[in-house]
């Protein structure tokens, strides 16, 4: 094992609790030692600004698309790195990316809290409400803000922005639990704003759900532009004991690297500060096209404004046959695209048929070259197969890593818990979930998002998940949801394969605790369902586990405590010696059997 040197960063004039911008320092630190270092900073206080960042072009994966990127800390081809914080913290200004990763391997980043001193995101106090109008208390010296032609703008160092720019720019969290209110999310579309002459805010209606007085409001008003820490094209990394109390975007974003390990990483609001429930602007760990094993333990998720951890691939659209080798093709959603390594000479590429999403059969890469930032063009060393067509899609399977999620608390985040579309091996154990949405999501598509990934090999157990789904966000169909996008489901192409769900406790107020679309071998045995009474039930679907276009499914030896609601199974596309509906009661134990 090589070994490393000890560099002090008070010797490059990194010094801790003074206004000075670090920027500069860092990188003059980094370039007089970019391999075999072991940096160690001074607890204390760093401060960075965007004005004095690195700018770069980069393509990052499921963010708005603009260059150049602000990156303040950039840790660009550089080898056995050790960036030791001490238990400091950065306070960041303006629009930047915190910390990049580029081009490194085998890099540790370690007992750093980032933060910003104007965060990215506001949040204020419901203190009046109604069908027409809503009125908030957001405190101007922490969420500095002005109302201008009829539009709440925030600003700060360099920076003014507004709600506009999001579809969902608001959750409602209750002042009680600290939970995201009961069927709230997404539910609330202000058609203007008024400063009022108390200093209030009134948002103007109507308002189809009517906020409660007394809960906090979440506003996302800056785009998706810069996440916490961004990883790319990089190999053995370690992100430990790193607490994230605000950021532009996602929290951390890992693409097209292998194998990453996060210890002990805590997303939640700087409660010191006065902020109460907000802590990043959309998922917190999003993991794109990477390969190797990903483990998340010890975790933290609270306060997020999408998903703490989405794990998947990106699929592209085939666009034309150029010949028997040779595709090309184009990147779709608007906010992945321009990924000039998205497949590698001998990567292996499955070629899908978008309405079925079923595989035709695979190759590897000979060739692959960008056109432009959304166009491409592939060949491959075998054949392309037989009925390949436009509109058709392809993904990598190469860039597929295994998931090891365990030991992690999923609290109140704007939507679902664990979201993964990968055919490697997942492990999801031990964790808790207090999801607003779905606890876990299996997903893949071809046709909106382009997160790809059939699974092949899911293991969920020992798992609590705690009254899930109490909004209703998309895909969340059970407090499990099994629910890829697929347009013209068939029993004889299923998409994920062998799912196992053992030995999970379910406190659930609804009926719909697992929904399976599309799942060949699925199992949910000796698990404990417990009734719930902390919210009404309101959901679409009536029974308690609900299939769709399964086969060679067990269900067996799951307890039920209490009125569980359903207590049922409902079969959709299904044969007749599949229909679980018809073969299974309940026990005078309480058991849910197959007979």
């Amino acid at each position: 094992m090589t070994t490393l040197n000890t560099i002090y960063a008070k010797d490059f004039g990194i010094l801790p609790n003074t206004n000075q911008d670090m920027t500069k320092l860092f990188q003059n630190m980094f370039e007089a030692h970019p391999n075999h270092a072991h940096f160690v900073l001074e607890k204390g206080t760093y401060k960075f600004s965007s004005d004095e960042a690195t700018q770069a072009d980069y393509y990052f994966s499921n963010t708005d698309q603009e260059n150049p990127r602000h990156l303040s800390i950039l840790i660009k081809d550089m080898d056995n790195i050790i960036l030791d914080g001490g238990g400091s913290t950065f306070i960041y200004a303006g629009q930047t990316t915190p910390i990049a990763i580029d081009h490194s391997c085998n890099i540790t980043v370690k007992d750093i809290t980032i933060d910003w001193d104007i965060p990215l995101s506001a949040e204020g106090e419901i203190v009046a409400a109604c069908e027409e109008y809503v009125d908030m208390h957001i405190d101007n010296k922490l969420f500095p803000h002005y109302v201008k032609d009829n539009l709440l703008w925030f600003k700060g160092e360099n920076w003014d922005s507004n709600t506009s720019v999001l579809y969902d720019p608001f959750c409602e969290f209750n002042q009680v639990t600290k939970k995201v209110a009961y069927r709230s999310g997404d539910a609330f579309h202000p058609h203007g704003h008024t400063q009022l002459e108390n200093g209030l805010i009134r948002f103007h209606g109507p308002f189809p759900h009517i906020p409660t007085v007394g809960n906090f409001g979440v506003l996302r008003h800056n785009r998706r532009l810069h996440p916490g820490l961004f990883l790319n094209q990089s190999s053995d990394i370690a992100l430990h004991n790193i607490t994230i109390h605000n950021t532009g975007g996602l929290g951390i974003l890992t693409q097209f690297c292998d194998t990453i390990h996060y210890k002990a990483v805590r997303f939640e609001p700087n409660r010191t500060k006065g902020r109460l429930v907000v802590s990043g602007h959309d998922d917190g760990l999003h993991c794109s096209n990477n390969r190797g094993a990903i483990t998340v333990e010890n975790c933290w998720f609270y306060g997020l404004m999408d998903d703490p951890i989405n794990v998947h691939g990106t699929s592209v659209r085939i666009t034309e046959v150029v010949d028997s080798h040779t595709l090309k093709g184009i990147f779709v959603h608007h906010q992945a695209y321009g990924f000039d390594c998205w497949a590698e000479v001998g990567h292996e590429i499955s070629f899908i048929e978008n309405l079925s999403m079923a595989p035709y059969g695979t190759s590897k890469t000979r060739d692959f070259k960008l056109l432009s930032p959304t166009e491409f063009e592939i060949t491959f060393e075998e054949a392309i197969p037989q009925g390949i067509k436009s509109g058709d899609a392809l993904e990598n399977l190469t860039n597929s890593p295994s998931l090891l999620c365990r030991n992690n608390y999923f609290g109140s985040c704007r939507a679902r818990g664990v979201l993964v579309s990968t055919p490697r091996q997942v492990i999801i154990e031990n964790n808790v979930f207090d999801s607003a949405g779905s606890g876990i999501l299996i997903a893949g598509d071809a046709n909106y998002w382009y997160e790809s990934g059939a699974c092949t090999d899911v293991i969920i157990r020992n798992n609590h998940f705690n009254e899930c789904v109490s909004s209703m966000y998309q895909f969340c169909e059970g407090i499990i949801s099994i629910c890829p996008e697929i347009p013209q489901p068939a029993l004889d192409k299923p998409f994920h394969r062998n799912i196992r769900i053992t030995d999970n406790t379910f406190t659930a107020f609804d009926y719909s605790v697992l929904y399976a679309l599309s799942v060949d071998g699925l199992e949910f045995s000796n698990n404990k369902i417990i009734r719930s009474y902390m919210y009404e039930p309101y959901g679409n679907r009536h029974h308690m586990i609900n299939l769709e276009y399964c086969q060679n499914v067990r269900i067996e030896n799951n307890a039920l405590i209490g009125e569980v609601l359903g207590q049922d199974i409902h079969t959709k596309g299904m044969n007749s010696g599949d229909n679980l509906e018809e073969v299974t009661s309940i026990s005078s134990t309480g058991v849910l059997q197959t007979l």
